[in-house]
C-alpha cells in the first residue's frame, strides 16, 4: 500500500519551471498530491512551457500561477525549490510547512533572449533537464519512501 505524499514545487513566478516540474511528476504518479506555487506569481503560465510539455505528450491544464499562501494549511512531505542559483538564494516563506526540502537548479529559459527560436529551444532543454531530474527523484527517492516499512 502506498503512502500518500504531498509535494510542493516553489519558484519565484510559478510560470515555467515549477509548472513543468509539477506536470512531469504528475505524469509519473497520479496518486501523489502535487502542487506548484510562486513567491511572486506571474499573471499567466508561459505559453512556451505549455507548448514544450505538449511536445512530450503532457496536456497542461493548470489555469494560472498560484501564490504560496494558498497552501499554508498543508504540510508537505517535500518542498522542492526550482530556479536559478543555489538553495540559499531562495528565501522560503516561514508559513510554508514541510518535512524535507530540496533544490533543483535550472536556468531560466526565457530570461536573456528575445528570438522565438532560441526561446523555444531553451525551453526544450530545460524541460528535458527537469524531466530527467524528476524521473530520478520519483524512482530513486519517492518510490522508496512510499513503500510500507
Amino acid at each position: 500500500m502506498n503512502i500518500l505524499m504531498k509535494i510542493l514545487f516553489l519558484s519565484y513566478q510559478n510560470s515555467c519551471r515549477s509548472k513543468i516540474a509539477e506536470a512531469v511528476l504528475k505524469r509519473c504518479d497520479k496518486s501523489l498530491e502535487i502542487y506548484s506555487a510562486g513567491i511572486y506569481p506571474a499573471e499567466e503560465v508561459n505559453g512556451l512551457a505549455i507548448e514544450v510539455l505538449g511536445e512530450i505528450g503532457i496536456k497542461f491544464a493548470s489555469a494560472s500561477p498560484k501564490h504560496y499562501s494558498e497552501y499554508e494549511h498543508v504540510e508537505f512531505d517535500f518542498l522542492i525549490t526550482v530556479g536559478d542559483g543555489t538553495p540559499e538564494e531562495i528565501e522560503i516563506p516561514s508559513t510554508i510547512k514541510y518535512k524535507r526540502k530540496m533544490h533543483l537548479g535550472f536556468s531560466n529559459p526565457i530570461k536573456k533572449y528575445r528570438d522565438p527560436h532560441i526561446l523555444l529551444e531553451n525551453c526544450r532543454e530545460v524541460r528535458d533537464e527537469i524531466n530527467n531530474e524528476i524521473e530520478y527523484f520519483y524512482h530513486r527517492i519517492l518510490k522508496k519512501q512510499m513503500l510500507p516499512n
